[in-house]
Order: structure tokens, then sequence, then C-alpha cells
């Protein structure tokens, strides 16, 4: 048990210290540049992150699935995982470079950041280099020594940024160049530290392990697009219907939002294994339910605190993007209602129909999509907001219905509950001036902190985490 509590927190130093630097980076680079430069910088970051769900073709998880299987081939594994998406990328760093002029004119509204376009170019080599070398640490679990890496990324970046908007512009060119060198860097960095004992050798090539991959990873693509529809829609839409302003806006909101998932991811980490350990040893079901409902009850305060205190996003923003305040509510439904799910979704892990995954996908890219097509041209940032918010209503209860479905019928009333009372505290901060938000949140937590109470009194909950039976 304590190995295993020494790697998760290996692991979760990773995304915990990230966050911190992530908050420290985003006011710096808000400070520095306008809420248009900043959508500019966004849009970068999207075609990043768009071509990485379809470059991989779903190698990099079939690595993970053959990886206790090559333990002691591993050199042929890394050499055979990386090669496809490798000549994907380079297949697609010509084409960019051979379409700048239109790639700039798709990201950044003129034809002119040919250097901007060629920095995106020539990162995504690099990338593939960092994921790989990555998973591999992962899967060693070797969890200081991947939190390292991953705090690296995001300090080499936070140093180069600073630098830039210092020294060269402050512009969207200098946070772009600043993601672009940083992944270069770390990309060697990884090669020299992780890969290096593995070169290229011909001989290793094996057409049908590549075979056998593709047919384990390319089934997820569609899932992987679906997913990313469901994160990054909302900011191609709002590019096509809006200005660069007001996507900046909502990027910088976002932004921060994203901060706080790594509550989820840490929380992640730990549940998973300790929830399939339960399943495996016929742990009564209402234990399950009973932790399902301790994290939506905390998960609720922490966004009703969060809304009570997020004229502090203002502050830590700057006054450009003062009107991120009004995008920014919303947007905590996705790590809210997220991190619940995880407690909640558990039937379909356990009942192995990870298929329902992609139904659930559909469902929450849909919504996301129809919402942001009809929000988005009378709202602007804030019908983003909605969307994505809403979207993940849709996401949590699918989750929630599908599993309740295949597996143990939890108690759905107190999860509606949660919901109703999380979009409403959203909506008043979202449309509502004055004190009346904030009293509408206030009670909230007063509410919920007598329920917690309760079920304290009648499950003894603090006294088993404290004896370390809750979790046992």
């Amino acid at each position: 048990m304590n190995r295993f509590i020494k790697s998760i927190g290996g692991f979760s130093l990773g995304p915990m210290l990230g966050a911190v630097i992530a908050f420290i980076t985003v006011p710096i680079i808000t400070y520095f540049i306008s809420p248009e430069e900043y959508g500019k910088a966004s849009m970068f970051i999207l075609a990043q992150s768009t071509i990485s769900t379809v470059v991989y073709l779903g190698m990099d998880q079939a690595f993970v699935r053959e990886f206790n299987l090559f333990k002691d081939n591993l050199h042929k594994l890394l050499i055979n995982a990386m090669l496809i998406p490798m000549c994907m990328v380079i297949v697609s760093s010509c084409l960019i470079f051979l379409f700048a002029t239109k790639v700039s004119n798709i990201l950044f509204g003129n034809s002119n950041e040919l250097l901007a376009v060629y920095a995106l170019a020539l990162l995504l080599p690099f990338m593939i280099i960092e994921q790989f070398a990555l998973l591999k640490i992962r899967m060693e679990e070797k969890g200081l020594t991947y939190s390292f890496f991953t705090i690296l990324l995001k300090v080499v970046i936070l140093i180069l940024t600073v630098l830039l908007l210092f020294k060269y512009e402050a512009s969207f060119r200098s946070v772009v160049y600043a993601a672009a060198l940083a992944e270069i860097i770390n990309g060697f960095i990884l090669y020299f530290f992780v890969l290096y004992g593995y070169p290229i050798k011909f001989s290793l090539f094996d057409r049908d392990l590549q075979i056998t991959m593709l047919k384990f990873g390319l089934p997820l693509v569609p899932a992987f697009a679906i997913g990313w529809i469901l994160t990054s829609m909302d900011k191609v839409m709002l590019r096509t219907m809006c200005t660069y302003e007001e996507l900046g806006l909502y990027s910088a909101a976002f932004k921060i939002v994203s901060i706080l998932s790594v509550l989820q991811t840490c929380f992640t980490l730990y549940w998973t294994p300790v929830a399939y350990r339960w399943y495996e040893e016929n742990k009564e079901n209402r234990q399950f339910e009973r932790v399902a409902w301790i994290v939506a009850l905390l998960m609720t305060i922490m966004c009703m605190g969060v809304l009570i205190f997020k004229d502090v996003v203002a502050i830590i923003l700057g006054p450009s993007f003062k009107e991120a305040i009004s995008i920014f509510p919303f947007l905590l439904l996705y790590p809210v209602l997220y991190t619940i799910s995880e407690t909640t979704g558990l039937g379909i892990g356990f009942k192995r129909k990870t298929t329902y995954t992609i139904v659930i996908s559909v469902i929450s890219g849909g919504t996301n999509v129809a919402l942001n097509w009809i929000m988005i041209p009378v709202f602007g940032g804030i019908g983003a907001a909605i969307a994505t918010g809403m979207s993940y209503v849709a996401f949590f209860w699918g989750r929630t219905l599908i599993s309740n479905h295949l597996w143990y019928k939890m108690n759905i009333l107190p999860f509606v509950g949660v919901t109703l009372v999380v979009i409403s505290n959203c909506i008043a901060h979202t449309f509502l001036k004055g004190y009346t938000p904030y009293i509408i949140s206030a009670v909230s937590i007063i509410v919920i902190c007598m329920v917690l109470v309760c079920l304290n009194r009648k499950y003894e909950v603090l006294k088993k985490l404290k004896n370390g039976e809750f979790f046992g």
C-alpha cells in the first residue's frame, strides 16, 4: 500500500505543480497581450491538439496495451509504435510548409504569419518523441521522473514566454514561439535521457506487429475525434462566428478553469485503482454510492467557493480580460461534473462495456455543437461557455445512467439536486448583478455543509478516513 501511495504521489506531483506554473503563466501572458492576441495564440494551441488527435492513429494507446508483453524487447515495440505516427507528422509538416499562407490565414486571420506556421510544422516530430518517451516512463511506473519532465515543459514555456514578451514583442507571436521552442527543447531532452538507447534499426520493423497495433488503435480514433469535438469545437465556432477578442476572453477563462481539472486528475489517479479493487473484493455497492455522494457534495462546495471568489479571476487576468468573468461560471461544470462522473460511471468499466463511451461522446459532442450553433450568435463567449457546460451535464448523465443500467442502480436524486444547484448558481453568476449571486452561493454552501455533517454522523466518514478504513 505504501508503494502504491508513493507511486500515486509521484504521478500527482506533475499535474499539481504544472497547474501552479500554469496559474503563474496565464496572468503574465494576459498582462502583456490583448484578448485579440490571446485568441490568436489559442488557435495555434488548438491546431497542435487537433493534429495530435489524428496523427497517432491510436498507436500510443497500442504501445500502452502491448508494453507488458514486450518488456524484454521494448526496443522493437518502440520502433514499431513510433513509425506510423512519425510518418504522419512528417507528411503533416510538409503539407503545412506547402500551404503555409492558407494555414496562416485560417489560424491568424491573415497570410503573413508564416514564421508561426513554420514553428507549428517544426514542433510536430518532437511532440511524437515527447509522447512516447513519457508513455515509456509512465508504464515503467517512474512517477517522480514522469512528473519531472512534465513540470520541465511548463517551466521552459514560462521562462521562454517571459523572455520573449520582454525582449521580443508583446504579441501572440511570443506566446507561439515560446510554446514551439519549449516543445522542441523538451523533445530533445527526452530523446537523450529516455529514447537515446533505442536507435532506429530496420531489422526491428515488424509488419505483423504494426497491423496488430493498428487493429487495437484505429478503432479508438473515432472516440478521440468525438472527444476533440467536446473539448475544441467551442473555440472553432467562436473563431468562425465571433472576433479574436471574444475567442481570447473565452480561452483565458477556459485556461483558468482547466487548471482546476488537476483535482480530477489527482482524484482519478487514486480512486480508479481503489474502485477496481473494491469491485474485485465484492465490496458492498452502497460504499461506492457513499463515495459518489461525498465527492459530489465536496465538488459542489468547491464550485460555489470559486464562484464566490470569481472576481479574483479578473484581478489575475488583468483589466483587459475583465469581461472573462461573465464567461467563467458555466465552464466550471467541466471539472466539477467530470470528477463526479468518475464515481458514478464505474459500471461501464466494471462490466467491460467501453463501447458505450462512444455513445456518451456522441451525445455530449452533439449537444456541444448544437448549443454552440444556437448560443454563440446570441451570447458570444458566454454562449460557448453555456454550450460547453451543458455538454458536460449531458456527459455526466450519460455516464451515470448507462452505469446504472449496466451495474448497480445508485439513487440518482442526490445527483439531480447537485446538478440543479450547480447550474442555478452558474446562471446566477452569469446573468445576475449585485450581491444576489453571492448570497445564492453562500446559502448553497451552508445547506451542503449541513448535508455533509449528517452523512458524517450516519457513516462516520471522518473517523474512517482518519483510521484508513474508508478506502481500505
